[in-house]
């Protein structure tokens, strides 16, 4: 997700959670007559001439496509992919293009940093982040790990899968997650 979507969601989440709060606390004040003067029940006078009209069900109408489309819009917004398939590489024109598969590269930089000592597991993904083509690898390291030799391990495996993709425009990004417990090997008796 964007960051245009994400502070559209929380001011859209913050204006609908105080709006149900204030609705929710409203109800109860008047279930228990904590408002004074207020009526046992209520009457709209305007809404049975409204709905007798003829543009009454055309607003309806509308107002249901609307709400449909800012349905389905919030929906393409959120589910949208920030995976990159193939990527294009230098040497392509008009006789041919050039692609290969960014996901098999990075994912193949993560397996080699698994031979790395410490490093538990890896795993690695292209995506594009704010407008950036960004290699993320993510790694789970024991808590004994030397972060040396990770690092070392990390940028020559970052360093690698840019020479192999070939593009300036490949940014790094690798995280580093520590496990809980040490890794125990099985016992053989």
């Amino acid at each position: 997700m964007g960051r245009g979507v994400i502070v559209a969601d929380r001011v859209a989440a913050f204006v609908v959670g105080v709006g149900l709060i204030a609705a929710g606390a409203g109800a109860l004040a008047w279930r228990y007559d904590l408002i004074p003067d207020a009526p046992a029940r209520l009457r709209f006078s305007w809404l049975p001439d409204a709905t007798q009209t003829e543009w009454w069900p055309w607003a309806t109408g509308a107002a249901g496509v609307l709400l449909v489309l800012i349905g389905l819009t919030w929906l393409i917004r959120h589910f949208r992919s920030r995976g990159v398939g193939r990527l294009q590489l230098l040497g392509s024109d008009h006789t041919g293009r050039l692609t290969a598969d960014a996901n098999a590269a990075a994912t193949a930089a993560g397996h080699t940093l698994t031979r790395t000592a410490g490093v538990r597991s890896s795993t690695g993904r292209v995506v594009a982040d704010r407008g950036q083509l960004v290699a993320e690898l993510n790694l789970t390291i024991e808590p004994t790990a030397d972060l040396g030799t990770v690092q070392a391990a990390a940028e020559q495996a970052s360093h690698e899968l840019h020479r192999i993709v070939g593009r300036d425009d490949l940014h790094h990004r690798v995280q580093l997650h520590v496990a809980r417990h040490e890794e125990t090997s099985a016992r053989v008796r």
